[in-house]
């Protein structure tokens, strides 16, 4: 089953010919719903005609799918900042009329050009989506990506696992004090399966967790970072079913040990 049959659908809208017209992402497709007919706008514009922004905005996402080079940006954030999309938008067009270039370090002049259009005209729900896309189609061919990318989504990984181990030691019975002061440490692995250690024992807590980057896709786009009250992290697919492999904490007198349960979605 693959990840993005269990997302829900978002929908945002653009001024397009006059209008307001609505593009949602649905079962890891864009719709443009005021233009069904895609290939033949496509066509109409190879002959001259005015490129509609819907249709824009359709070529957007699958060059971010197919490039993935935004995920530098998108990374550190967890949520929709109005304040760095200004600011982006102010050094985009900084980046085009002067040559200077505050962002996206890691890619080629042209390249950040197009990446940055794609991260200030997509939503951040959008682009979490075009990241899992990126790093699906990674896994299934072999993890092929280059360094610096590699680096991006491991620290996308960490940030996002540690927010997601908080919130389900928050639902820790009898409560945790205190679980975002626990330190936590989350390896990126592309070789181990996945794994948990240290234990929960007041000041003396500690949690360490092995990860592999697809974690993104199989766990955290479809929203089950926390499922149940606990941190999954872990996802196999089958053609119907999804199985998680999460933490339990398991009482050992004066402290709780981590322990891996599978159950299914």
């Amino acid at each position: 089953m693959p990840w993005y049959e269990q997302v829900p659908p978002v929908t945002f809208d653009v001024d397009c010919e006059g209008n307001r017209h609505s593009i949602t992402w649905s079962q890891g497709n864009i719709v443009l719903q005021q233009h069904p007919e895609i290939d033949a706008e496509k066509a109409l514009v190879a002959l001259g005609g005015v490129k509609p922004k819907c249709l824009e905005v359709f070529d957007l996402w699958q060059l971010a799918v197919l490039d993935g080079g935004f995920i530098e940006e998108w990374a550190p954030w967890h949520y929709s900042d109005r304040q760095r999309r200004w600011w982006l938008m102010t050094a985009l067009e900084r980046l085009r009329s002067e040559g200077v270039q505050d962002f996206l370090y890691d890619l080629p002049r042209e390249r950040a050009l197009k990446m940055g259009e794609v991260s200030v005209t997509l939503p951040h729900e959008f682009l979490d989506r075009a990241t899992a896309a990126v790093v699906d189609a990674a896994d299934q061919r072999g993890w092929d990506f280059n360094p610096s990318l590699s680096r991006h989504l491991a620290e996308a990984t960490r940030l996002r696992a540690r927010r997601a181990f908080v919130k389900a030691v928050s639902h820790q019975r009898p409560s945790i004090p205190s679980p975002a002061l626990i330190p936590f440490r989350c390896h990126i692995n592309l070789s181990e399966e996945s794994w948990v250690r240290g234990y929960l024992s007041g000041r003396d807590s500690h949690v360490e967790v092995s990860l592999h980057p697809r974690w993104l896709s199989r766990v955290w786009a479809r929203g089950v970072a926390v499922h149940k009250g606990r941190f999954t992290v872990d996802a196999s697919e089958t053609d119907d079913s999804v199985s998680l492999t999460q933490v339990e904490w398991t009482d050992k007198g004066n402290k709780l040990d981590p322990e891996l349960m599978t159950s299914q979605l």
